[in-house]
């Protein structure tokens, strides 16, 4: 867990971190289009308060007012403050950092969707291809089903465990809550849309002109969902949306959708999205929900680069994956089983999973291939549904084990750049079940 002495420790650290990429950032913040480097909500700053304090001798002292209380509760200490004085955000954050009356105070960076950056060549992808009356199985999810069955097993793995009595969270932009293939596993369970504060997280419309449709990802979320639900067919989908139409949201908010998620007793969180920005507050909410039960996926980003996302990754100063803790950072692979050009690598890195023309739900009442990350992260989000379903286990590290024990080596024998830097190897759903249902398994060398 997130202790307090931990946090103010890393307050000053994260403050200078923060400082430095501020130099580094090109033009206006306001710019959402690409979180290559750290972009921020202008105007905005994230506090949490220290035992005693009050949320008005911060607003006294520096200038600011209530923006939002944390899942709007009265007892909160965590607050989104609007600067008013005028201030800059990360003017105010240097005034605030080190003070008693905060735990922490940092920027609330904006995180995305892997695919809505354009930034990065993922315009390419970050469009779905319809899928012509296609539909996905488990041995035909991909586009000229390039994809073997034997790339997952889920074939196999679905004799042992279809998911059952398991929630899976889907943060997200939202789903088409009524698609005739997510309409069962979306019935009656807990939604909501952090966007826009209601009940209702279904996805905007599709836009209507080819310009607007280059802008936004809308169908990210409904497609995620799909993959899911390939997997762990008998898994209930939680939607909630964290993202807009262009595929962007705040910290704050996708933090409130882990806690709520938390909250309402998801099994497994699917984060198919990121930012360069590590948050204080995302990695405290992301260890409470993991404490109390929920196995946390992540993607990895889509920058073919070393340089970590959070969530994915658990933070600034540990680059290296900590083995079964829970949190799992998910990477994209080819069909020849490679890193996927635009996927991220290194070591923080946990397990690949196919990410490349991924065939799955699409609005309106359709299915689309997507590529991406946030294709990567659902297999093992609805891996991890099978396993819990299957063991009845509530331990996350006990998941991520299975999941990482059952992975194959990923053969980079002729490009050494990748060597461990793509975490356990590729993710195999049967072997992970097998071990649950107690036959003979062999690690891999030095798992």
């Amino acid at each position: 867990m997130v202790t307090r002495a931990w946090t103010q420790s890393l307050a000053t650290v994260a403050a200078l971190l923060v400082a430095l990429c501020l130099l580094m950032l090109p033009g206006s913040t306001d710019d959402a289009r690409g979180l290559g480097t750290e972009r921020f909500v202008p105007g905005q700053i994230i506090v949490k308060l220290a035992s005693k304090a009050t949320i008005a001798q911060v607003n006294f002292r520096y200038g600011t007012q209530v923006q939002e209380r944390f899942l709007d509760r009265k007892n909160t200490n965590i607050f989104l403050l609007r600067i008013a004085d005028g201030s800059s955000a990360p003017d105010k954050l240097a005034q605030i950092t080190g003070d008693p009356l905060v735990s922490y105070v940092e920027l609330n960076y904006l995180s995305g969707a892997p695919e809505a950056d354009d930034e990065t060549g993922a315009s390419a992808r970050h469009r779905a291809f319809p899928a012509n009356g296609a539909t996905p199985t488990t041995q035909n999810y991909s586009r000229n089903s390039s994809y073997p069955d034997s790339a997952l097993n889920l074939t196999k793995a679905q004799k042992f465990s279809q998911g059952a009595n398991t929630t899976v969270a889907v943060l997200d932009t939202g789903a088409q809550l009524d698609h005739p293939a997510l309409k069962a596993p979306f019935k009656g369970v807990p939604r909501y849309d952090f966007v826009d504060n209601d009940s209702d997280p279904s996805e905007p419309a599709l836009a209507t002109s080819e310009e607007q449709l280059a802008q936004e990802v809308v169908g990210h979320g409904t497609h995620v969902a799909g993959i899911v639900n390939l997997v762990a067919p008998k898994a209930k989908l939680m939607p909630l949306r964290v993202l807009d139409r262009e595929g962007y949201g705040s910290v704050f908010h996708v933090a409130e959708a882990v806690v709520f998620a938390d909250i309402k007793a998801a099994d497994v969180i699917n984060l198919s999205l990121g930012t360069p920005g590590w948050s204080m507050l995302m990695r405290e909410k992301v260890e409470e929900a993991i404490a109390d039960g929920v196995v946390v996926v992540a993607a990895a980003g889509n920058y073919d680069s070393v340089q970590p996302q959070y969530p994915a990754s658990n933070g600034p100063l540990l680059w290296v994956a900590q083995n079964n803790d829970g949190l799992l950072a998910v990477t994209s692979v080819s069909s020849l089983e490679k890193k996927s050009d635009f996927a991220n690598y290194g070591t923080w890195v946990d397990i690949v999973a196919p990410g490349e023309e991924i065939l799955s739900t699409y609005p309106v009442s359709r299915y689309a291939y997507w590529s991406g990350t946030s294709m990567a992260s659902p297999f093992v989000a609805g891996e991890a549904a099978l396993i819990r379903s299957a063991n009845g286990s509530r331990d996350p590290a006990r998941v991520e084990q299975r999941i990482r024990l059952g992975a194959r080596c990923v053969d980079e024998k002729n490009d050494p750049l990748y060597w461990h830097n793509l975490g356990a190897g590729h993710a195999d759903v049967d072997a992970s079940l097998r071990q649950v249902q107690g036959y003979r398994c062999i690690p891999l060398v030095g798992q």
